[in-house]
């Protein structure tokens, strides 16, 4: 589930996903995702402005939008691209200490537990090739 701006999105990434993201940007969604697992560990010991500084930094606001929108749309596709930025724009500052703040966390730490949930997935999947 991406939650953004008190919005929760079901998401799904399959090989769809990955090349409208591919076609949008140019950039690959595993590997932009693999940057970020990356970027969490590397700067595990920073204090939290420090680490958020670094995220915002890795990738623009708009691949990231696109990045979402691509995951999202493969379960609702009724879900417009400028939904996804408005949300993005909205929690695009600091943490908050509220009780809810998991639904209003800035979008690079939303993208950091999207990687962390994608990495548990794919540590599981079974990769054995079947013949169709």
């Amino acid at each position: 589930m991406i939650k953004l701006c008190y919005k929760e999105y079901d998401y799904k990434l399959n090989l769809a996903a990955c090349k409208a993201f591919f076609d949008a940007t140019g950039k690959d969604l595993p590997y932009t995702l693999m940057r970020y697992l990356e970027a969490c560990r590397a700067t595990h010991g920073m204090d939290s402005l420090e680490r958020l500084r670094h995220f915002f930094g890795i990738e623009s606001f708009e691949v990231i939008s696109k990045l979402f929108h691509c995951v999202i749309k493969q379960e609702d596709k009724s879900i417009p691209l400028a939904e996804i930025q408005d949300a993005m724009y909205r929690v695009s500052w600091m943490p908050s200490d509220e009780d809810d703040s998991e639904l209003c966390e800035p979008w690079p730490l939303v993208v950091v537990v999207l990687a962390t949930e994608v990495n548990e997935y794919y540590s599981k999947l079974n990769k054995k090739k079947v013949d169709i």
